[in-house]
């Protein structure tokens, strides 16, 4: 699974990716025995759904529930390795909320939590907890596309952090590439070319960079940190600009954290802000601020 080979990557130590924590997180408690014979365990994983005759938004929201409960479902029993038996098993309702539609299907974002107990001969527990949030899917008829946000590409920062002010708010977006197909193990030469420029409430420009998508998600952190009206202008592949009015107010408005550049399935690119609630919007913080050097990644 391309999921797990980015983890491992990761763990390895592999430049340029970043893990938010926010898919799949592991919550372990105390070390785990073999439950005793007596006691039934939950062995076998459940078969992944494919998305067929998406006609309308509640059907892409039912695809995106199933398949979250039934991937959160498999992680917990033998995910990642996982080789000890589970005794009990609860995934909990999925959040989903549909973030954009196009002629070839829609886009939303999920969150899904589920947790598992395992029994020990000497009669204690342990278990441990699985968190997929803030996942970003595209579902079209026959084809899904999914995107956590565990695993992304930083770039250097514009403005830095103060010292002693970890918290200062900074405005960020992010970049989504749902067109390139997500097979391969960590990069791929292949992907696409986006220009992206920043003009700032004077009209001067704030950020004007070129990205390339080898892998699908890419954050730009720290783009300003001065509130204001702002502009953000995106080409694609060198195609006609599309541009989108960035207002910056309050800390606490999503604006500053959740704007996205989505190069969508069918080669387009939308401008949206991925926050539509609490439950399953982008989340406001990631590992990026460590990031250094122009072109370089964390």
């Amino acid at each position: 699974m391309r999921r797990r080979a980015l983890l491992a990557a990761l763990a390895g130590g592999i430049s340029g990716l970043s893990g938010c924590g926010t898919d799949s997180t592991r919550v372990r408690e105390p070390t785990r025995q073999t439950p005793p014979p007596n006691v039934s365990t939950v062995t076998e994983q459940r078969p992944i759904p494919t998305p067929s005759g998406v006609q309308h938004s509640a059907a892409a929201r039912s695809f995106v529930e199933r398949h979250e409960r039934r991937y959160v479902f498999n992680e917990l029993v033998g995910g990642s390795g996982q080789t000890q038996p589970a005794v009990d098993v609860t995934v909990d309702p999925v959040q989903v909320a549909v973030v954009a539609r196009t002629d070839r299907g829609y886009y939303l974002l999920s969150s899904c939590r589920g947790s598992v107990e395992y029994a020990a001969t000497d009669g204690s527990s342990g278990g441990m907890t699985v968190y997929a949030s803030s996942v970003a899917h595209f579902v079209g008829s026959g084809t899904h596309r999914r995107i956590p946000f565990n695993a992304y590409r930083c770039r250097e920062p514009v403005v830095s952090f103060p010292d002693g002010s970890p918290e200062t708010p900074a405005a960020r977006f992010q970049l989504y590439d749902f067109e390139t197909p997500p097979d391969a193990d960590l990069e791929t030469p292949d992907g696409h070319r986006v220009d992206v420029t920043v003009e700032g409430p004077d009209g001067e420009p704030v950020l004007a960079r070129e990205y390339q998508t080898s892998i699908p998600l890419t954050v730009q952190p720290s783009v300003t940190r001065t509130p204001g009206a702002y502009t953000l202008t995106a080409s694609l592949n060198g195609a006609a600009p599309i541009s989108h009015d960035w207002s910056l107010s309050t800390p606490v408005d999503a604006s500053w954290w959740a704007l996205a550049v989505v190069i969508t399935n069918g080669g387009e690119l939308l401008l949206r802000t991925l926050y539509p609630n609490d439950a399953v919007g982008l989340p406001s913080s990631t590992l990026c601020r460590h990031a250094v050097g122009e072109g370089h990644d964390h």
